[in-house]
Protein backbone atom coordinates (compact mmCIF):
# COMPACT_ATOMS: atom_id res chain seq x y z
CA UNK A 1 0.00 0.00 0.00
CA UNK A 2 3.05 2.40 -0.03
CA UNK A 3 4.36 4.55 2.11
CA UNK A 4 2.29 6.92 4.56
CA UNK A 5 3.51 10.28 6.02
CA UNK A 6 3.37 10.31 9.71
CA UNK A 7 2.30 12.98 11.73
CA UNK A 8 5.63 12.41 13.60
CA UNK A 9 9.36 13.41 12.97
CA UNK A 10 12.07 10.46 12.69
CA UNK A 11 13.45 11.37 16.03
CA UNK A 12 10.25 11.13 18.04
CA UNK A 13 9.29 7.67 16.16
CA UNK A 14 12.92 6.56 17.26
CA UNK A 15 11.75 7.71 20.44
CA UNK A 16 8.96 5.78 20.82
CA UNK A 17 10.21 2.60 19.21
CA UNK A 18 12.88 2.64 21.97
CA UNK A 19 10.28 2.34 24.64
CA UNK A 20 8.73 -0.26 22.95
CA UNK A 21 11.36 -2.35 23.67
CA UNK A 22 10.70 -1.80 27.21
CA UNK A 23 8.07 -4.11 27.19
CA UNK A 24 7.91 -7.95 26.82
CA UNK A 25 5.44 -7.45 23.75
CA UNK A 26 6.18 -10.23 20.97
CA UNK A 27 7.11 -8.24 17.37
CA UNK A 28 5.04 -10.55 15.68
CA UNK A 29 1.96 -9.12 17.17
CA UNK A 30 0.02 -5.33 16.77
CA UNK A 31 -1.21 -4.96 20.28
CA UNK A 32 -4.60 -2.48 19.63
CA UNK A 33 -6.66 -3.81 22.41
CA UNK A 34 -4.56 -2.67 25.78
CA UNK A 35 -7.87 -1.28 26.90
CA UNK A 36 -9.25 -4.70 28.41
CA UNK A 37 -5.89 -5.27 30.34
CA UNK A 38 -2.48 -3.28 29.47
CA UNK A 39 0.90 -5.00 29.40
CA UNK A 40 3.41 -4.07 32.19
CA UNK A 41 6.94 -1.89 31.43
CA UNK A 42 9.69 -4.54 31.63
CA UNK A 43 11.19 -2.30 34.78
CA UNK A 44 7.52 -2.36 36.89
CA UNK A 45 7.49 -6.21 36.62
CA UNK A 46 11.36 -6.79 37.25
CA UNK A 47 10.60 -4.51 39.88
CA UNK A 48 7.46 -6.39 41.37
CA UNK A 49 9.92 -9.28 40.77
CA UNK A 50 12.57 -8.92 42.74
CA UNK A 51 10.10 -7.55 45.64
CA UNK A 52 8.75 -11.08 46.02
CA UNK A 53 12.08 -12.27 45.92
CA UNK A 54 12.76 -10.21 48.96
CA UNK A 55 9.83 -10.95 50.60
CA UNK A 56 10.20 -14.52 50.38
CA UNK A 57 13.90 -14.11 52.12
CA UNK A 58 11.26 -13.31 55.90
CA UNK A 59 7.73 -13.28 54.75
CA UNK A 60 6.82 -13.00 58.46
CA UNK A 61 8.84 -10.06 58.93
CA UNK A 62 8.20 -8.31 55.41
CA UNK A 63 5.03 -7.94 54.62
CA UNK A 64 3.36 -5.47 57.16
CA UNK A 65 5.50 -2.91 58.72
CA UNK A 66 8.94 -4.13 56.94
CA UNK A 67 9.58 -4.52 53.23
CA UNK A 68 6.63 -3.51 51.37
CA UNK A 69 4.31 -1.70 53.71
CA UNK A 70 6.46 1.56 53.26
CA UNK A 71 6.39 1.28 49.76
CA UNK A 72 2.88 0.50 49.59
CA UNK A 73 1.83 3.58 51.18
CA UNK A 74 4.52 5.48 49.18
CA UNK A 75 2.92 4.00 46.40
CA UNK A 76 -0.75 5.37 47.66
CA UNK A 77 0.62 9.21 47.73
CA UNK A 78 2.04 8.77 44.36
CA UNK A 79 -1.49 7.09 42.98
CA UNK A 80 -3.31 10.09 45.29
CA UNK A 81 -1.62 13.05 43.59
CA UNK A 82 -2.00 11.38 39.86
CA UNK A 83 -5.45 11.51 40.55
CA UNK A 84 -5.66 14.47 42.49
CA UNK A 85 -6.74 13.11 45.96
CA UNK A 86 -5.37 12.94 49.58
CA UNK A 87 -4.35 9.60 49.90
CA UNK A 88 -5.84 8.72 52.77
CA UNK A 89 -8.65 8.88 50.66
CA UNK A 90 -7.61 5.77 48.70
CA UNK A 91 -8.50 1.99 49.48
CA UNK A 92 -6.33 -0.21 47.30
CA UNK A 93 -8.32 -3.83 45.87
CA UNK A 94 -7.51 -5.58 43.19
CA UNK A 95 -9.85 -4.49 40.54
CA UNK A 96 -13.23 -2.11 39.19
CA UNK A 97 -15.23 -4.87 40.04
CA UNK A 98 -14.56 -5.56 43.01
CA UNK A 99 -14.04 -2.03 43.61
CA UNK A 100 -17.87 -1.25 42.68
CA UNK A 101 -18.91 -3.75 45.16
CA UNK A 102 -17.50 -1.66 48.31
CA UNK A 103 -20.21 0.72 48.43
CA UNK A 104 -22.80 -0.89 46.21
CA UNK A 105 -22.58 -3.71 49.08
CA UNK A 106 -21.38 -1.80 52.10
CA UNK A 107 -24.22 0.97 51.79
CA UNK A 108 -27.56 0.88 52.94
CA UNK A 109 -30.08 1.56 50.38
CA UNK A 110 -33.31 3.06 51.21
CA UNK A 111 -36.37 0.64 49.79
CA UNK A 112 -38.45 2.21 46.58
CA UNK A 113 -35.62 4.29 45.78
CA UNK A 114 -33.97 4.63 42.36
CA UNK A 115 -30.64 3.95 40.45
CA UNK A 116 -30.02 5.93 38.03
CA UNK A 117 -27.10 5.14 35.20
CA UNK A 118 -26.96 4.56 31.51
CA UNK A 119 -27.44 1.54 29.27
CA UNK A 120 -23.69 1.64 28.16
CA UNK A 121 -21.90 1.16 31.88
CA UNK A 122 -19.56 -2.06 31.88
CA UNK A 123 -21.60 -4.91 31.94
CA UNK A 124 -20.27 -6.57 35.22
CA UNK A 125 -21.40 -2.89 36.58
CA UNK A 126 -24.79 -3.27 35.50
CA UNK A 127 -25.39 -6.61 37.11
CA UNK A 128 -24.12 -5.93 40.25
CA UNK A 129 -26.46 -3.31 40.77
CA UNK A 130 -29.38 -4.97 39.25
CA UNK A 131 -29.05 -7.73 42.25
CA UNK A 132 -28.69 -4.63 44.88
CA UNK A 133 -31.84 -3.56 43.24
CA UNK A 134 -33.25 -6.93 43.46
CA UNK A 135 -32.23 -7.48 46.85
CA UNK A 136 -33.30 -3.81 48.85
CA UNK A 137 -35.79 -3.20 46.53
CA UNK A 138 -35.02 -0.74 43.98
CA UNK A 139 -35.16 0.19 40.88
CA UNK A 140 -33.14 0.90 37.64
CA UNK A 141 -34.17 3.86 35.47
CA UNK A 142 -31.74 2.98 32.54
CA UNK A 143 -31.62 4.80 29.17
CA UNK A 144 -29.32 5.14 26.32
CA UNK A 145 -26.61 7.76 25.65
CA UNK A 146 -26.55 9.46 22.46
CA UNK A 147 -23.67 8.11 20.16
CA UNK A 148 -21.86 10.07 19.30
CA UNK A 149 -22.67 12.89 21.90
CA UNK A 150 -22.17 17.20 19.76
CA UNK A 151 -20.92 18.03 22.75
CA UNK A 152 -20.73 17.50 26.68
CA UNK A 153 -23.88 19.02 27.11
CA UNK A 154 -25.75 16.21 25.14
CA UNK A 155 -24.40 13.86 28.49
CA UNK A 156 -25.22 16.34 30.90
CA UNK A 157 -28.70 16.48 29.38
CA UNK A 158 -29.20 13.00 28.82
CA UNK A 159 -28.88 12.25 32.76
CA UNK A 160 -30.77 15.30 33.31
CA UNK A 161 -33.71 14.28 32.02
CA UNK A 162 -34.10 11.45 34.26
CA UNK A 163 -33.65 12.12 37.29
CA UNK A 164 -36.39 12.01 39.70
CA UNK A 165 -37.54 12.91 43.38
CA UNK A 166 -36.80 8.80 44.23
CA UNK A 167 -33.04 8.69 42.71
CA UNK A 168 -30.68 7.91 44.97
CA UNK A 169 -27.45 7.34 42.71
CA UNK A 170 -26.31 8.12 40.28
CA UNK A 171 -23.73 6.05 38.27
CA UNK A 172 -21.42 7.19 35.04
CA UNK A 173 -18.41 6.50 33.60
CA UNK A 174 -15.49 8.50 33.03
CA UNK A 175 -14.19 6.76 29.77
CA UNK A 176 -17.11 4.56 28.36
CA UNK A 177 -15.72 1.23 27.66
CA UNK A 178 -18.06 0.93 25.00
CA UNK A 179 -17.22 3.71 22.65
CA UNK A 180 -14.56 5.14 24.58
CA UNK A 181 -16.73 8.86 25.25
CA UNK A 182 -14.78 10.71 27.84
CA UNK A 183 -17.42 12.37 30.05
CA UNK A 184 -18.14 15.33 31.61
CA UNK A 185 -17.98 13.49 35.34
CA UNK A 186 -17.58 16.94 36.92
CA UNK A 187 -20.78 18.42 35.52
CA UNK A 188 -22.22 14.61 36.06
CA UNK A 189 -21.62 14.93 39.92
CA UNK A 190 -22.51 18.39 40.33
CA UNK A 191 -25.66 17.22 38.62
CA UNK A 192 -26.56 14.94 41.17
CA UNK A 193 -25.66 16.43 44.38
CA UNK A 194 -28.48 19.15 43.13
CA UNK A 195 -30.98 16.34 43.52
CA UNK A 196 -29.20 14.82 46.64
CA UNK A 197 -28.21 11.41 45.10
CA UNK A 198 -24.87 9.83 45.26
CA UNK A 199 -22.62 10.02 42.36
CA UNK A 200 -20.29 6.73 41.89
CA UNK A 201 -17.77 7.29 38.76
CA UNK A 202 -16.72 4.09 37.30
CA UNK A 203 -12.82 4.92 36.56
CA UNK A 204 -11.62 1.76 35.12
CA UNK A 205 -10.57 3.41 31.35
CA UNK A 206 -9.37 7.21 32.73
CA UNK A 207 -6.36 6.18 34.93
CA UNK A 208 -3.50 7.12 32.57
CA UNK A 209 -5.62 7.88 29.87
CA UNK A 210 -7.32 11.06 30.82
CA UNK A 211 -6.35 13.82 33.26
CA UNK A 212 -8.28 13.01 36.91
CA UNK A 213 -8.68 15.50 39.32
CA UNK A 214 -10.79 14.10 42.18
CA UNK A 215 -10.86 17.37 43.88
CA UNK A 216 -12.51 19.26 41.02
CA UNK A 217 -14.77 15.97 40.01
CA UNK A 218 -16.01 15.56 44.05
CA UNK A 219 -17.70 12.12 43.36
CA UNK A 220 -18.88 10.12 46.50
CA UNK A 221 -17.24 7.23 45.31
CA UNK A 222 -14.58 7.04 42.21
CA UNK A 223 -13.40 3.04 41.18
CA UNK A 224 -10.53 2.37 38.66
CA UNK A 225 -8.26 -0.55 37.61
CA UNK A 226 -4.49 0.68 37.35
CA UNK A 227 -3.49 -2.07 35.13
CA UNK A 228 -5.18 -0.91 32.25
CA UNK A 229 -3.97 1.92 30.70
CA UNK A 230 -1.64 3.20 34.22
CA UNK A 231 -0.36 -0.40 33.13
CA UNK A 232 0.66 -1.49 37.04
CA UNK A 233 0.92 -5.17 37.65
CA UNK A 234 -2.13 -6.74 37.14
CA UNK A 235 -4.77 -6.88 40.05
CA UNK A 236 -3.94 -3.54 40.87
CA UNK A 237 -7.27 -1.04 41.65
CA UNK A 238 -8.58 1.99 43.71
CA UNK A 239 -11.43 3.41 45.22
CA UNK A 240 -11.77 6.43 46.11
CA UNK A 241 -14.06 7.37 48.96
CA UNK A 242 -15.34 10.61 50.27
CA UNK A 243 -14.60 11.32 53.78
CA UNK A 244 -18.25 11.50 54.70
CA UNK A 245 -18.62 8.10 54.36
CA UNK A 246 -15.36 6.68 55.99
CA UNK A 247 -16.81 4.25 59.11
CA UNK A 248 -20.28 4.62 57.71
CA UNK A 249 -19.09 2.30 54.64
CA UNK A 250 -19.29 -1.02 55.56
CA UNK A 251 -15.82 -2.93 54.50
CA UNK A 252 -16.31 -6.10 52.06
CA UNK A 253 -14.05 -7.89 54.18
CA UNK A 254 -14.19 -7.99 57.84
CA UNK A 255 -11.60 -9.11 60.28
CA UNK A 256 -8.66 -6.97 61.56
CA UNK A 257 -10.30 -3.70 60.30
CA UNK A 258 -13.55 -4.42 62.23
CA UNK A 259 -12.82 -1.25 64.41
CA UNK A 260 -13.56 2.74 63.21
CA UNK A 261 -10.16 4.18 61.25
CA UNK A 262 -9.85 7.73 60.28
CA UNK A 263 -8.25 6.43 56.81
CA UNK A 264 -9.43 4.45 53.87
CA UNK A 265 -6.61 2.14 53.99
CA UNK A 266 -9.50 0.24 56.66
CA UNK A 267 -11.09 -0.55 53.44
CA UNK A 268 -8.30 -2.58 51.46
CA UNK A 269 -7.84 -5.20 54.13
CA UNK A 270 -8.58 -8.81 52.49
CA UNK A 271 -6.49 -10.74 55.12
CA UNK A 272 -3.38 -12.91 53.47
CA UNK A 273 -2.25 -11.94 49.82
CA UNK A 274 0.71 -11.23 47.56
CA UNK A 275 0.81 -7.17 48.26
CA UNK A 276 4.26 -6.88 45.68
CA UNK A 277 2.01 -6.25 42.81
CA UNK A 278 0.71 -2.92 44.85
CA UNK A 279 4.05 -2.54 45.83
CA UNK A 280 5.40 -2.54 41.69
CA UNK A 281 2.35 0.17 40.88
CA UNK A 282 5.01 2.78 42.40
CA UNK A 283 7.43 2.22 39.64
CA UNK A 284 4.48 1.90 36.88
CA UNK A 285 3.47 5.41 37.99
CA UNK A 286 7.50 6.84 38.10
CA UNK A 287 7.54 5.09 34.76
CA UNK A 288 5.11 7.11 33.04
CA UNK A 289 6.02 10.11 34.82
CA UNK A 290 9.50 9.71 33.57
CA UNK A 291 9.01 10.07 30.19
CA UNK A 292 6.03 12.18 30.98
CA UNK A 293 2.85 11.47 31.02
CA UNK A 294 0.97 14.73 30.18
CA UNK A 295 4.50 16.36 28.22
CA UNK A 296 4.84 13.47 26.02
CA UNK A 297 2.76 10.36 26.46
CA UNK A 298 -0.73 11.75 26.70
CA UNK A 299 -0.20 13.99 23.27
CA UNK A 300 1.65 11.42 21.50
CA UNK A 301 -1.21 8.55 22.07
CA UNK A 302 -3.83 11.91 21.33
CA UNK A 303 -2.13 11.60 17.71
CA UNK A 304 -2.35 7.98 17.17
CA UNK A 305 -5.96 8.21 17.91
CA UNK A 306 -6.43 10.91 15.87
CA UNK A 307 -4.63 9.03 13.62
CA UNK A 308 -6.60 6.46 13.13
CA UNK A 309 -9.62 8.31 13.17
CA UNK A 310 -8.64 9.48 10.12
CA UNK A 311 -7.45 6.94 8.04
CA UNK A 312 -11.03 5.30 9.46
CA UNK A 313 -13.12 8.39 7.64
CA UNK A 314 -11.45 8.60 4.99
CA UNK A 315 -10.32 4.94 4.00
CA UNK A 316 -12.76 2.70 5.67
CA UNK A 317 -15.73 2.42 2.89
CA UNK A 318 -19.06 2.91 5.21
CA UNK A 319 -16.94 3.52 8.17
CA UNK A 320 -18.59 5.53 10.77
CA UNK A 321 -16.84 6.85 14.32
CA UNK A 322 -18.97 6.35 17.30
CA UNK A 323 -16.74 8.24 19.08
CA UNK A 324 -16.04 11.91 18.75
CA UNK A 325 -13.29 13.42 16.97
CA UNK A 326 -12.42 16.16 19.46
CA UNK A 327 -9.90 15.44 22.29
CA UNK A 328 -12.53 16.61 24.80
CA UNK A 329 -14.53 13.71 24.58
CA UNK A 330 -12.59 11.43 23.64
CA UNK A 331 -8.56 9.60 24.11
CA UNK A 332 -7.01 6.05 23.37
CA UNK A 333 -10.54 4.09 22.81
CA UNK A 334 -11.83 5.17 19.37
CA UNK A 335 -14.23 2.64 18.38
CA UNK A 336 -16.20 2.64 14.65
CA UNK A 337 -18.96 0.65 12.64
CA UNK A 338 -18.34 -0.26 9.18
CA UNK A 339 -21.51 -0.73 7.22
CA UNK A 340 -22.99 -4.39 6.28
CA UNK A 341 -19.58 -5.42 8.34
CA UNK A 342 -19.61 -7.43 11.75
CA UNK A 343 -17.03 -6.47 13.33
CA UNK A 344 -17.06 -9.79 15.74
CA UNK A 345 -16.09 -12.02 12.34
CA UNK A 346 -13.19 -9.64 10.81
CA UNK A 347 -11.96 -9.48 14.90
CA UNK A 348 -11.48 -13.32 14.38
CA UNK A 349 -9.49 -13.04 11.84
CA UNK A 350 -7.10 -10.33 12.39
CA UNK A 351 -6.19 -12.00 14.84
CA UNK A 352 -6.35 -15.84 14.06
CA UNK A 353 -4.45 -15.20 10.50
CA UNK A 354 -2.50 -11.42 11.40
CA UNK A 355 -2.19 -11.58 15.17
CA UNK A 356 -3.58 -8.25 15.01
CA UNK A 357 -5.53 -7.39 18.33
CA UNK A 358 -8.82 -5.56 17.99
CA UNK A 359 -12.00 -5.87 19.78
CA UNK A 360 -15.51 -6.12 19.11
CA UNK A 361 -18.43 -4.13 21.57
CA UNK A 362 -21.52 -4.22 21.58
CA UNK A 363 -24.35 -1.81 22.84
CA UNK A 364 -27.68 -0.19 21.93
CA UNK A 365 -27.98 -2.88 18.81
CA UNK A 366 -25.12 -1.11 17.65
CA UNK A 367 -22.12 -3.71 17.13
CA UNK A 368 -18.62 -1.95 16.48
CA UNK A 369 -15.10 -2.40 16.67
CA UNK A 370 -13.26 -0.89 19.76
CA UNK A 371 -9.30 0.06 18.76
CA UNK A 372 -7.02 0.52 22.31
CA UNK A 373 -3.73 2.67 21.31
CA UNK A 374 -1.20 3.43 24.01
CA UNK A 375 2.44 4.67 23.47
CA UNK A 376 3.80 1.00 23.08
CA UNK A 377 2.01 1.11 19.63
CA UNK A 378 2.66 3.44 16.33
CA UNK A 379 1.73 4.68 13.54
CA UNK A 380 2.44 1.75 11.35
CA UNK A 381 0.54 -0.59 13.66
CA UNK A 382 -2.58 1.49 12.69
CA UNK A 383 -2.09 1.86 9.22
CA UNK A 384 -1.06 -2.40 9.40
CA UNK A 385 -4.44 -2.67 11.29
CA UNK A 386 -6.86 -0.46 8.56
CA UNK A 387 -5.11 -1.95 5.38
CA UNK A 388 -5.67 -5.19 6.69
CA UNK A 389 -9.17 -4.90 7.62
CA UNK A 390 -9.78 -3.09 3.89
CA UNK A 391 -7.76 -6.22 1.54
CA UNK A 392 -9.89 -8.48 3.84
CA UNK A 393 -13.27 -6.52 3.55
CA UNK A 394 -13.00 -6.73 -0.07
CA UNK A 395 -11.55 -9.79 -0.92
CA UNK A 396 -13.04 -11.86 1.96
CA UNK A 397 -16.58 -13.57 1.79
CA UNK A 398 -18.84 -14.14 4.88
CA UNK A 399 -18.04 -10.83 6.78
CA UNK A 400 -21.44 -10.16 6.90
CA UNK A 401 -24.04 -9.30 9.45
CA UNK A 402 -26.45 -11.95 9.92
Amino acid sequence: MGLRQHPISDEDAAFWLNIRKQFYLRDDTTYLQGGSVGPSARPTIEKTIDLLRAFESDPLNNRDHGLLRPIIESARGKLGRFVGADPDRLALLPNTTMGMNLPAQGLKWERGREILMSDQEYPAVKNLFEYIAERDGLTISMFPLPTPPDSPQDIVDAYADRFTDRTCLMICSHVYCTTGLVAPVGDLTGLAHKHGALAIIDGAHALGMVPVDLAGISPDFYVSSCHKWLLTPKGVGMVYIDASFQNVLRPLIIGHNNKPTPNADRYDKLGTADLTHYAGMETAIDYQLDIGWNEKIRPYCLALARYLKERIVSDIAGSRLTIPMDTEMSGYLTSFTIEGIDSRKLMRILWDEYKIQTQSVTFNGIRAFRISTHFYDTFADIDRFVDTAIELIRTRKGLELE
